[in-house]
């Protein structure tokens, strides 16, 4: 694959991410039973802080994190035949977003700093454009000391 092949496929899997959370995002209908298993298993990696949840696409996109973790919030609720109250929803969504914090802190700790450091020199933007930079490669796990992170599902 050349340079060009490269960056096309790179474009083309952009827009497809773009496509499918527009979709989530304008999709309103409620959780569904068949919905269920994916949620929990999403639910799962955060409570296990699993840092190969695409950390990336939350962190850039928090009104889709937002209706994830309410999603997710649902779906507990129909296993365990509840109906949650406000109070409730939102105390089950601070603790996820809580464990997505956790998450991404994980995350900061696997990044290779003197490799990113030295990119970011080399690179050398103006302040608010590096700081965004450090965070995308950061939360993208592009930098990742050791063993390859998987980016995302």
């Amino acid at each position: 694959m050349n340079e060009q092949d490269f960056f096309e496929q790179a474009d083309k899997e952009i827009e497809e991410l773009n496509r499918k959370r527009a979709e989530f995002m304008a999709d309103d209908t409620p959780v569904e039973v068949t919905d269920i298993p994916k949620l929990l298993k999403i639910g799962k990696m955060l409570r296990n802080e699993d840092t190969s949840l695409n950390a990336y696409e939350l962190y850039k996109h928090p009104e889709a994190r937002a209706k994830l973790f309410a999603q997710i919030t649902e779906a507990c609720y129909m296993v365990i035949c509840q109906t949650p109250s406000q109070s409730e929803k939102l105390n089950f969504g601070q603790y996820l977003e809580g464990q997505f914090q956790a998450i991404l802190k994980k995350v900061i700790c696997q990044t290779d700093t003197q490799a990113l450091g030295e990119l970011v020199a080399v690179l050398d933007l103006d302040d608010k454009l590096e700081s965004q930079v450090i965070r995308d490669i950061t939360f993208g796990g592009l930098l990742a000391k050791g063993e390859p992170n998987q980016i995302g599902e």
